[in-house]
């Protein structure tokens, strides 16, 4: 079903009467003074709110909603209460202040700043006991540790688990509840899939199992206001610009079917998973081996290397970054819910925008943009046009800053302007069967990929900062290097080379994902800067017009976070040419320090991917190198001048 701009901004005015004025069934009545009538009219008094009127809509919706299959991890708690604990703890991090902490000087306490909580430690005199006892005692008594690599952090932790069991090393998972999926479903494409096939970690029997639904692929626009379907170019129209990208993350997996299945596999080839184990610290000692404390009531476990698999809440990586506020945010909000039109819910939206730059007033400006996937068609026979389930998110870039709007507020905004996005629906609450409702933000760091602070621990994914600023991180970067990591750190058992410096090459410095912080730059607004409101679609518009006619070689990587020199240097040039008056706000925008940086990370893409090109050569010699470090920095190098540049990424 399809309706005029009008007639949705007609349905937001419905749906927002709807929301503040009283219904009937509560509506106050009192004293009328009428102009025919020199005696007031006494009516009722008023009728006392109930408990459930004073509710929140965002609370009455979730109250509705199941609490089954909650899981960890971002998306997988949608309870009222993990809501509210979530916008407290964003609420905590915006009135934080960054500040300075030197963690080689020996005074505790630096300017009033106390240390940081001490989750890992490698001073012999801290931590728990225990942990240092049973280290001691299996050096001793040459005694192996317990195992080769201990995983902390399940639910995308069991994926590299399982790459590393295959290898032959023996291999823990650790999970503070119990390891499986969330009833969400993680949208990805069939190609990623299949490179955890070809590595062994998935088979074509788990993918059949897990995929749910499946279509051709993903609309992304962005338009000052809600007109579709919408033909031609920003200047043509004066609107925006929309183009199709077909087999982008197109697929909907269940990730509790996919992660029982490898599970299962993963035991069955000799790995062990601790479920309901929280981990409380770890001791390192660079020399013995790191034991993780689990607990005063079970025995620590000891391990040559531990990964930090725990997401951007990692207590590791929040010990390492200590006093650092992050330097950029997505926040999203959504819901998976019934009640859309079946007929046209055929197709994804992977970045969509129907509006211009807001103004929150003192929450600042926000661009809000939309996503969307289709749940239940394309599989286990189910026909496209026949499931009215959708999977929608609103989510938006923007600092830390302390004025920031809440999660609540931003949830507000996402059901007022649904209806505009989906103008099927005209009231959420009563439209929608909401299944479950999403929310989380996701802080994002320039100095990353997360170096290691301690030896014998490596931030995976997530917890490294490796998924570019733009996405919401998770499956989708894990899938990209894990066969790259799973390597390394294979060659770094093999090799023991566990110290700091050596895993740190692990995560060596990617010029094309530090140069994506522009791009989040571009599409969000500084506290107290004023823009044009419609800068954001203008670029992006311009920007995928132009890339969209340069063909899928250039928009592919770009969809699935892959920066490459050619699509980059190609588009921006072009984008030049389209839109010359266009540059002197895309500088004002960013800002003059901002664009030199990017500049230099863009230069230094063009080396990696020159570099690249001579690796061919360079391999024979890298290979019959006798010395193993030597032999492993050089091949950690040419992994990161491969992947630095994007040309990890296979074209079909």
């Amino acid at each position: 079903m399809k309706l005029s701009f009008a007639s949705s901004a007609i349905s937001l005015a419905v749906y927002l009467h709807g929301c503040h004025a009283f219904s009937p069934s509560r509506s106050t009545r009192s004293v009328v003074s009428s102009s025919l009538s020199s005696s007031p009219q006494v009516v009722d008094p008023p009728v006392a709110k109930s408990e459930e009127d004073e509710k929140s809509l965002t609370q009455r919706i979730m109250e509705k909603t199941s609490a089954a299959g909650q899981t960890g991890g971002a998306g997988g708690v949608s309870t009222w209460d993990a809501f509210l604990r979530a916008d407290e703890n964003w609420s905590r991090l915006k009135s934080s202040k960054a500040f300075e902490y030197d963690k080689t000087v020996l005074s505790a306490v630096q300017n009033g700043v106390p240390p940081p909580p001490q989750f890992v430690t490698d001073d012999g005199a801290s931590g728990n006991p225990r942990c240092w006892e049973k280290l001691r005692k299996q050096a001793v008594d040459s005694t192996p540790l317990d195992y080769d690599v201990t995983i902390c952090g399940g639910t995308l932790g069991i994926f590299i688990a399982m790459a590393l069991q295959l290898k032959g090393h023996n291999v823990a998972v650790l999970e503070a509840g119990k390891l499986r999926g969330r009833e969400q479903e993680w949208n990805i494409s069939m190609k990623e899939l299949l490179e955890l096939v070809e590595l062994g970690v998935l088979t074509e029997e788990d993918i059949d199992m897990a995929v749910k639904t499946e279509f051709p692929g993903c609309r992304a626009g962005f338009k000052n206001s809600e007109v579709t379907p919408l033909e031609g170019g920003y200047f043509d129209n004066g609107v925006g610009y929309e183009c199709f990208t077909p087999n982008v993350l197109n697929l909907g997996i269940s990730p509790s079917v996919l992660i029982e299945n490898v599970s299962e596999r993963f035991r069955a080839a000799g790995g062990v998973i601790f479920e309901g184990t929280p981990l409380k610290g770890i001791v390192v000692s660079e020399s013995l081996g790191a034991a993780l404390d689990v607990g005063e009531e079970k025995d620590p476990i000891t391990s040559r290397l531990v990964l930090d698999c725990m997401g951007n809440a990692s207590p590791i990586s929040r010990q390492q970054r200590y006093g650092k506020q992050p330097d950029g945010i997505c926040a999203v909000v959504g819901s998976c819910a019934g009640g859309f039109d079946a007929e046209s819910n055929l197709l994804g939206d992977i970045i969509y925008t129907n509006q211009e730059i807001q103004d929150k007033g003192p929450n600042g400006q926000l661009q809000y943009f939309w996503e969307a996937f289709p749940v239940g068609i394309g599989r286990n026979g189910m026909e496209p046009g026949t499931s009215d389930v959708k999977t929608t998110y609103m989510f938006t870039y923007m600092d830390a800053s302390e004025g920031r709007p809440s999660l609540s507020t931003l949830m507000d905004d996402y059901w007022k302007q649904l209806p505009i996005y989906q103008p099927s629906i005209t009231d959420v609450e009563t439209d929608l069967d909401v299944k479950r409702v999403l929310f989380a933000y996701f802080p994002t760091y320039k100095d990353s990929p997360l170096q290691p602070e301690y030896s014998r621990i490596l931030a995976v994914g997530d917890a490294s900062g490796i998924q570019s600023p733009l996405s919401f991180g998770g499956f989708g970067a894990l899938t990209r290097h894990l066969e790259r990591i799973s390597g390394a750190i294979t060659e770094a058992l093999e090799s023991d080379l566990l110290h700091k410096d050596d895993l740190g090459e692990i995560n060596a410095y990617t010029p094309n994902l530090s140069a994506a912080w522009m791009f989040q730059k571009a599409m969000s607004v500084r506290m107290g800067q004023k823009v044009d409101p419609k800068f954001v679609n203008r670029l992006l518009a311009t920007n995928f017009d132009v890339m969209d006619n340069m063909g899928e070689k250039t928009m592919m990587p770009f969809m699935q976070d892959v920066v490459r020199i050619d699509g980059l240097a190609g588009s921006l040039a072009r984008s030049f040419v389209a839109d010359p008056t266009f540059m002197p706000q895309i500088v004002l925008h960013v800002g003059i320090p901002t664009l030199v940086e990017w500049l230099g990370h863009v230069s230094m893409i063009t080396l990696y991917t020159a570099l690249h090109n001579l690796s061919p050569v360079l391999e024979p010699f890298v290979d019959n190198m006798e010395n193993k470090k030597e032999k492993y920095l050089w091949k950690r190098r040419m992994e990161a001048w491969k992947f630095g540049s994007g040309n990890d990424y296979k074209f079909d």
